[in-house]
């Protein structure tokens, strides 16, 4: 039984280079060898996300697994795919043991065990997927065209259902490969995922492909060809035509990273020095007169919203700086049934110390800041330490500048919504303002995870994105998604630079999802189609 070598080259914008394909080189006949090429799947699709960012492997990092699932029954091939999923999610989310065993009592070997369960879970849209790719080969189907649809299907559920938890969708890991990911102001970051799978399993056909198999196999080779040959070029003329066009608006900001201590925080002995801090960022970041100064999620850590002397030193920094503030803070209201519910609130308070609005996140950390079906899980306690159950927000507001300028937040895990991003941008934010404390993951890959995802709102609805984060990563994000400026991580820091914006409206903005839902369609439609069909 033949196998599969492969050897890869990179090319240009971090994109897939050239492809060697080699037979004979492998010869997994038994069910560990299986396994492996399962896990070796998994490990490579993790390894092409920050931090490693060997963007090529996202190419192939599919293809040891289906060549692995090829002659298998669905639920055998569910198995690998889960196995494969499983691999993953512990290979990228490893950061969560971290955040648990250092901010909770809990011990080591219980957050190990909760990593586990987590991507146990997750890993079940991995065996989905690769279950339906053999159910629809079975049925003769056009599986190598249904497989991206289903990919994003699947992606597309994970960031809703249930729980939603659209972590490292496999689009991510192109975000070095600039000119591909600009279809994302059409598609969004599903479409990126799209041809990445496409690619992958075009592969791992042609493997397999031999006689007549090969020659039904060109149509396919065909348009994957053209697909990455024209959609980048189509991306690079994207950009440098928003590149070419007069601003509709400019905007100079200002961002301080205080590099506060997760483990202080919270330490009301340590909030006169939490304070000093940003009033000594914020003016030095005044003395280049921006137009707004951006401080991280829950920077002040008491309720601002209470009057006293809290209150009044965020005032008085404000009116020192002679700068708008935006700026995170608990806070907390009275529910109908008389309860009092905590929130995570970001405030913009004007120079005159004026408080000009406020905006309550409205998606939540699961089993960080709330409970899932709390009643049915009434064992479950947060893990996060300093956070309780947290109410949601009920409105996107959009804030509005003295100068004009209107602009979206978006806090913390929120930036990696997108659908959530879209809706600040369809009620007229110009701007995207992504307040976080990544302090929780330490000198982890979730920091540079986390940047990366959100910069790909910045594409998908052409505005910039300006990112405050307590540690690091804080940054300036272009329309186009290129990061212009990136922070240390866990230093001290202020920066000062304007954004931009084109003025433009894109498809995503003005109809979302259409690219993911088609594709779900797409799935069912193939899905009743093979349900009257006979097994081969």
């Amino acid at each position: 039984m033949a196998g599969l070598g492969l050897r890869v080259g990179v090319g240009p914008n971090g994109g897939p280079g050239s492809i060697v394909l080699q037979a004979e080189t492998i010869r997994p006949g038994g069910g560990w060898r299986r396994l492996a090429l399962a896990v070796c799947s998994g490990l490579m699709l993790s390894a092409s996300l920050p931090s490693l960012d060997l963007t090529p492997l996202a190419w192939i990092g599919l293809v040891p697994l289906l060549w692995a699932a090829r002659s298998r029954s669905p639920r055998r091939a569910f198995g690998l795919g889960w196995l494969a999923g499983f691999a993953f999610y512990l290979a990228t989310c490893w950061w969560i043991v971290y955040t648990i065993d250092h901010y909770t009592a809990l011990p080591l070997p219980i957050a190990v065990g909760l990593l586990a369960l987590m991507a146990a879970v997750l890993a079940l849209y991995h065996g989905a997927f690769v279950a339906a790719v053999r159910w629809l080969e079975l049925r003769r189907l056009p599986a190598v065209w249904l497989a991206p649809a289903v990919w994003v299907t699947l992606e597309w559920l994970r960031g809703w259902f249930f729980i939603g938890f659209p972590w490292a969708a496999l689009g991510y890991s192109q975000h070095r490969f600039h000119d591909l990911v600009q279809m994302a102001e059409v598609t969004g970051v599903y479409g990126v995922s799209a041809v990445v799978v496409l690619f992958n399993v075009v592969v791992a056909k042609a493997l397999r492909a031999q006689g007549a198999g090969a020659r039904r196999l060109l149509p396919a080779m065909l348009v994957l060809t053209l697909v990455v040959a024209v959609l980048p070029a189509l991306g690079r003329a994207r950009a440098a035509q928003l590149a070419a066009r007069p601003p509709a608006g400019t905007l100079v900001v200002g961002i301080a990273q205080g590099n506060v201590e997760q483990e202080r925080k919270w330490d009301p002995a340590f909030q006169d020095e939490t304070m000093n801090r940003y009033r000594l960022l914020t003016l030095e970041a005044a003395q280049a007169r921006p137009a707004m100064i951006v401080w991280p999620e829950t920077a002040t850590p008491f309720f601002f919203q209470n009057p006293g002397p809290r209150r009044e030193s965020v005032l008085e920094i404000a009116r020192e700086a002679g700068v708008p503030l935006f700026f995170g803070a608990p806070a907390y209201r009275q529910r109908d049934d008389g309860r009092i519910e905590q929130l995570n609130r970001a405030y913009l308070v004007l120079p005159d110390g004026r408080e000009a609005g406020s905006y309550d996140k409205m998606q939540l950390v699961p089993f960080g800041e709330y409970v899932p079906f709390a009643r049915l899980l009434f064992f479950v306690e947060q893990v996060v330490d300093a956070v309780g159950q947290l109410g949601a927000g009920l409105v996107p507001t959009v804030f509005t500048l003295p100068d004009g300028t209107r602009f979206g937040a978006l806090i913390c895990y929120e930036g990696i919504f997108p659908a959530l991003s879209r809706e600040f941008v369809r009620r007229g934010a110009e701007v995207l303002v992504n307040v976080t404390n990544d302090a929780w993951y330490g000198r982890s890959s979730a920091p540079a995870q986390h940047l990366v995802q959100a910069s790909f709102r910045a594409i998908e609805n052409r505005v910039p994105m300006v990112r405050a984060a307590n540690t690091g990563i804080s940054a300036i994000v272009d329309p186009d998604g290129r990061i212009r400026w990136e922070g240390p991580l866990f230093e001290m820091a202020w920066h000062v630079e304007p954004v931009s914006w084109p003025g433009v409206r894109t498809f995503y903005t003005r109809f979302g999802d259409v690219f993911a839902c088609g594709c779900a369609l797409a799935t069912l439609v193939a899905m009743g189609l093979g349900l009257r069909r006979k097994i081969h």
